[in-house]
């Protein structure tokens, strides 16, 4: 009988954990389009941030993927630690719709609720009804799962053996709290424990007392999920996890001194409800509620304490504008001078990236290949915020002078952009080097450096003019581009000359061939960005 029961219970909380997994991937699909850009943009306050990471756990219904999708944007350089703590705060409020939804008898609308998703994927004809349909059979095979594990676990009613070894966890709580954080950390979905206590508690195998310390350790095992796609980012992606899974520790820590040392257990669980599936749910919800209203005001010392556990400074960059202002677009002369700044911030950016391919030609370091690829980022998302900007300004009144010269910063920003491009692929070239055990000649390394030497004094050069409006080192780069092209053609020219004499193999002759065409190109589109910028 038991063997039919473990079963049984496994195919229900497989069905119920993939429904979930359905919900929040159709959610995402149906909602991501402009999800990144609300974070970004609105994670301006401490309060709006709380409401981000609440309305946006609630659309995706998934406190893990939003825990996941902070730290990615922390890990990108484009939330700060206060703002990415306020997420997730506002994350873990979100996840208790999950439990409310089910702690009602579901059951009644699972099918239904199958064959609306059926009928909207399979004749719906536009990917957003697909995905529609597949988010309301994930919400369906979700009820679907809750239904079989409930019924699977009701032989075991009056099995006084399986009720003693529940009953333990509310006579050890610290018990429940582990067996809490044990099952969220191997299920990888703190709904997928909820429903299945909620499942336990419909057959009246469950006592909330026993419940409640299963429900706060699995406040703690959800955070291990940001913890572990935390590993191999940034200081401060690492500070954001830590400080999800702190926020909840010392949660956990008030709700145990509330229930068990001031004596509040009795009046908490009766002003929560008639049933334990609804006490259940209720309770999760009152956790998150009040533990953010208590905590959110020291969010700030939360930032200070993860910032002294992980000491250090980030490798990344700001990869927000910082120099646009929307305000500033009703007076276009300003606005189009703050874009140059920025298109400026891009340029040294940029020349950076050219310097770590550089030296990752001669480090075969991690850190100079992350370096490198988070500046390639930074570089595609803040021509993205310039384009956008430099759209807003084209569509106010301009005379020709300036609308002319928004024209040029616009190509300048494709240029630039393109010219990164060019450095992560030459960062792409090294490795195809280094996995095939490629050599070059001291001859090839010393033509290298010649190329690199000339392009990176062409990002000087250009720097300069474009920071004190010096028209002459805006020409000097006219004469710095031909010495590039002349300096190209002799090289391939000695290159071709090794591997006729066979000093060269030919395959590292094709990754030499190409950094080189990277480097011209480069020195093209820099060209191309002080012609823009002549007057």
């Amino acid at each position: 009988m038991y063997f039919w029961i473990i079963l049984e219970v496994l195919a229900g909380l497989s069905l119920f954990i993939f429904g979930l997994n359905r919900l929040s991937n159709s959610l995402q699909k149906v909602t991501s389009n402009k999800l990144k850009t609300i974070i970004n943009f609105l994670a301006k306050k401490s309060w709006s941030t709380l409401l981000i990471g609440l309305f946006t756990t609630i659309l995706i219904q998934s406190s893990s993927a939003t825990s996941v999708m902070t730290v990615g944007f922390v890990n990108a350089g484009l939330l700060n630690l206060n703002q990415a703590i306020g997420i997730i705060m506002g994350a873990n409020i979100g996840t208790t719709i999950t439990a409310q939804i089910i702690s009602f008898r579901v059951e009644l609308i699972t099918f239904p609720l199958l064959i609306l998703g059926f009928c909207l994927y399979f004749f719906g004809k536009r990917k957003r009804y697909k995905n529609i349909g597949m988010t309301v059979i994930g919400m369906g095979l979700l009820f679907l799962g809750m239904g079989i594990m409930k019924e699977a676990m009701a032989p075991l009613r009056g099995n006084v053996a399986f009720e003693e070894f529940l009953l333990l966890f509310s006579r050890n709580p610290f018990l429940g709290i582990i067996a809490g954080i044990a099952l969220t950390t191997l299920l990888q979905s703190s709904s997928a424990t909820i429903g299945l206590m909620i499942a336990l508690a419909s057959q009246g195998l469950l006592p909330i007392e026993a419940a409640i310390p299963i429900l706060l350790g699995d406040n703690i095992g959800t955070c291990s999920t940001a913890l572990i796609s935390s590993f191999k980012t940034t200081i401060t992606a690492k500070r954001t996890a830590f400080s999800h899974l702190m926020f909840n520790i010392v949660g956990t820590i008030i709700f145990m001194l509330l229930l068990y040392v001031f004596g509040l257990q009795d009046m908490i669980i009766a002003f929560t409800g008639a049933s334990v599936p609804r006490q259940i749910a209720n309770i999760h919800t009152g956790f998150n509620l009040i533990t953010t209203i208590i905590l959110f005001p020291a969010l700030g010392l939360f930032a200070r304490t993860v910032t002294k556990i992980f000491p250090g400074k980030d490798i990344t960059v700001n990869k927000n504008a910082l120099f646009l202002d929307n305000r500033l677009i009703q007076t276009p002369v300003i606005a189009l001078d703050q874009a140059k700044r920025e298109l400026t911030r891009v340029t040294k950016i940029t020349a950076e990236m050219l310097n770590l391919t550089r030296k990752r030609l001669h480090e075969s370091k991690e850190t100079v290949e992350v370096k490198l690829l988070d500046r390639e980022t930074a570089v595609d998302s803040i021509t993205e915020d310039i384009i956008r900007y430099l759209t807003k300004i084209s569509q106010r009144s301009l005379n020709k002078t300036l609308s002319n010269k928004l024209t040029r910063f616009l190509h300048m920003a494709y240029d630039l952009e393109r010219a990164a491009d060019h450095c992560e692929s030459m960062l792409y070239l090294v490795q195809v080097k280094e996995e095939n055990k490629m050599s070059f000649s001291d001859v090839a390394k010393d033509d290298l450096m010649a190329a690199f030497n000339k392009v990176d004094h062409m990002f000087d050069t250009l720097l300069q003019g474009m920071e004190n409006d010096d028209q002459q080192a805006l020409m000097e780069c006219d004469r710095i581009e031909e010495g590039i092209d002349k300096i190209v053609k002799d090289i391939r020219a000695s290159h071709l000359e090794r591997l006729q004499k066979g000093r060269c193999m030919p395959l590292s002759g094709v990754v030499f061939s190409d950094i080189i065409l990277h480097l011209e190109r480069i020195g093209d589109l820099l060209h191309g960005v002080s012609r823009n910028l002549k007057e």
